[in-house]
């Protein structure tokens, strides 16, 4: 099986990095003012980071992040001991809303390991918090999906 992983709000919680704008969408010039590598170093694991450690065991694991990578970010990786076996991030300038981007950065990776389409349904599932990518994977990719704001802490509070 592969399996690909989301990070912020699905093994990561950054949370205190972020601001969203009055219409409610992530305000970036404030998200990239701090990534700053002591910032990340405050980030935490989220409950999905168990098991992402657990599957890598018998599963090809990849992360699929809409993040500018940095040095300070695979640092948090390995310290917090997250594995895979590659990983996909935005460039900086790659502007495209998360789902069209990582429509084409999911489809590039299944295409180079050579996973006749047919298969995807069957060998492929993505975590991740983002309802458009998760509507995309399912209707588009045709991938299994796991939502994880259902694996967030205090979840059940929340659908109260």
């Amino acid at each position: 099986m592969i399996i690909l992983w989301d990070l912020d709000h699905t093994v990561i919680d950054s949370s205190h990095r972020q601001c969203t704008l009055p219409n409610g969408n992530l305000d970036l010039a404030h998200w990239k003012e701090n990534c700053t590598p002591e910032k990340i170093a405050r980030d935490s694991v989220l409950p999905l980071a168990v098991k992402m450690r657990q599957t890598v065991v018998n599963n090809t694991q990849a992360i699929c992040t809409a993040r500018v990578m940095s040095a300070a970010d695979v640092r948090f990786l390995k310290l917090h001991n997250l594995p895979y076996h590659a990983l996909m991030s935005r460039a900086p300038d790659d502007s495209r809303g998360d789902a069209e981007y990582k429509y084409s950065k999911i489809w590039n990776y299944l295409h180079s390991l050579k996973i006749p389409r047919a298969r995807w349904g069957a060998m492929v599932r993505l975590y991740d918090d983002n309802d458009s990518v998760l509507e995309m994977a399912r209707s588009e990719l045709r991938i299994q999906t796991v939502d994880a704001k259902l694996f967030h802490p205090n979840h059940s509070l929340k659908q109260a």
